[in-house]
């Protein structure tokens, strides 16, 4: 069997590769990226040229600590995007499904997850991640509201170590 070959999607997550630290976000009002206790920071490694994955560590807002896991990779058969997500904060396995934006710098992560509002009513959620540079990104999250629209919940700043 010959190895797979990387694909221009490919290319965009080893982009995401290396050390980042969180300098901002919305879900946190009183984050403070230079005090030690509250630095939010992400791994992310190839694995292959084909797929990333990313380890996130840091404290929720409730001053817990955490650790996230994502999983991304391009199946040129499917023509997308597939990944994972899993955080300490949760036993909700994430599965992604997404593109590359037009723009070439922005991906579209759709996942299928539990309602923030406790009902046990399961809806669509969007994680964007867009890679303005080498060393700047940022990570949104939204959820489908009833009209079918999306309305973000949260961003965050990234800058690469």
């Amino acid at each position: 069997m010959e190895s797979p070959k990387p694909h221009k999607e490919h290319e965009f997550l080893q982009r995401i590769v290396g050390d980042w630290i969180m300098v901002s976000t919305s879900g946190h009002d009183a984050y403070d990226p230079n005090d030690p206790e509250q630095l939010f920071t992400e791994t992310v490694k190839s694995v292959g040229g084909l797929w990333i994955v990313g380890e996130g560590k840091g404290k929720m807002p409730d001053g817990n600590p955490m650790t996230a896991l994502i999983t991304v990779g391009y199946d040129p058969e499917k023509g997308n995007f597939v990944g994972t997500w899993v955080g300490s904060m949760m036993t909700y396995l994430w599965v992604y499904k997404g593109c590359l934006e037009a723009d070439g710098k922005t991906l579209t992560l759709e996942a299928e997850g539990p309602a923030m509002d406790g009902s046990g009513d399961m809806v669509v959620y969007h994680d964007v991640l867009t890679l303005h540079d080498d060393n700047n990104r940022t990570f949104s999250g939204s959820v489908r509201q009833p009209d079918g629209s999306f309305k973000q919940f949260m961003s965050s700043e990234f800058r690469r170590k």
